[in-house]
């Protein structure tokens, strides 16, 4: 919300009462930010405290029994356990100046307007466009003219294409100067599409896939049919034969990007990504399957939501189709969707849905 082009004094009090939820919660997020310096400091304290520890028991005069000796390993293991924890918990912060700089954000707003006014990213990237890139261009010779001409030629394609855009917008077709021609209009911004990344290693059948994400085999295969079902009949549909169905190679990913459009400019995309690993563990900690909101209906649908659901992922993956003469590969996604309560309406009392 901070980087909005304009605020209103209901934008501020939200941003305010979002980051004071964020402090009062960030502490969840802290066994995330163990940095690699952190780690190996762990590491080494770690196995500092195992040979001393092994030295102790070299010193003993009387030798322990089997089950004392296995006590005392299990005793060691569980203290050396939790000193590297406290290590990890004292060095793991969020004291730093960005962090800091949130908490004035409101007030500089009231003082002075929008931030983004007063941002030094326009110039630096100006300098990169107007300076550098027309230098690297140039033959070396004379380059102060040079830099200025291409820089000019360039401003003056992109005030043309910019022309022709909104001249797409108005009246749907173009007609090219001097031929009477006509082109259908385009639009430059066009919507990013979903793309799967963090491919596993190998590619396998359903029943595979299956078995490494710790899903039943019959569960997926009754969602893959209803998905086949409700695509329309032609070659590059999947087959509706189970058998075939569970034959056909996967490949499994462990990553979806997302594009959203920004609140005030719809014609940019923030990339947003939605991770989904299954029982494998995400960055030396536990399985990572994020929420995600689900489009299953128009805005008639579910209420206040309009035709969105939340729900969790737990596959994401391509079924390439063999079968097919078009060689179709759809990109699926299998999710856990929560119930809405009260048909998805407005509760006045808790001000939630």
């Amino acid at each position: 919300m901070a980087q909005y082009r304009s605020h209103t004094p209901d934008t501020l009090s939200y941003m305010e009462s979002y980051l004071k939820t964020f402090h009062l919660t960030k502490h969840i997020f802290l066994e995330f930010r163990t940095s690699k310096a952190t780690r190996t400091r762990a590491d080494r304290l770690d196995r500092e405290l195992r040979e001393l520890m092994a030295d102790e028991r070299a010193k003993e005069v009387h030798h322990r029994t089997l089950p004392n000796r296995c006590q005392q390993g299990d005793q060691e293991m569980v203290e050396r356990s939790d000193r590297r924890a406290d290590l990890i918990r004292c060095e793991n912060h969020f004291n730093f100046i960005k962090m800091h700089y949130l908490t004035h954000v409101a007030s500089h707003v009231r003082r002075f307007g929008s931030i983004s006014m007063y941002s030094s990213e326009i110039g630096e990237l100006a300098h990169k466009d107007q300076i550098k890139d027309g230098y690297g261009r140039s033959n070396k010779n004379d380059t102060a003219r040079q830099i200025l001409s291409q820089y000019g030629r360039q401003h003056a394609l992109e005030m043309r294409l910019q022309t022709i855009e909104a001249l797409s917008k108005v009246k749907g077709v173009i007609v090219a100067e001097g031929s009477g021609m006509e082109m259908p209009a385009f639009s430059s911004h066009s919507t990013p599409r979903r793309d799967l990344k963090g491919r596993m290693k190998n590619t396998s059948p359903l029943t595979e896939l299956c078995a490494t994400l710790n899903i039943h085999y019959s569960d997926m295969m009754q969602e893959i049919l209803r998905f086949t079902r409700q695509t329309p009949v032609d070659d590059r549909r999947l087959p509706a034969d189970p058998t075939e169905l569970g034959l056909l190679p996967l490949e499994g990913f462990a990553q979806l990007e997302i594009p959203v459009a920004d609140f005030q400019e719809t014609d940019r995309f923030q990339i947003h990504w939605a991770r989904c690993t299954g029982t494998k563990a995400f960055c030396n900690g536990g399985p990572r399957n994020d929420w995600v909101w689900a489009q299953t209906g128009g805005e008639a649908n579910y209420g206040d939501l309009r035709g969105h659901v939340v729900a969790r992922l737990l596959a994401l993956f391509k079924i390439r189709n063999m079968l097919s003469e078009a060689g179709a590969v759809p990109r699926l996604a299998l999710v856990c969707i929560l119930d809405p309560v009260n048909s998805s309406r407005f509760h006045i009392a808790s001000r939630h849905i």
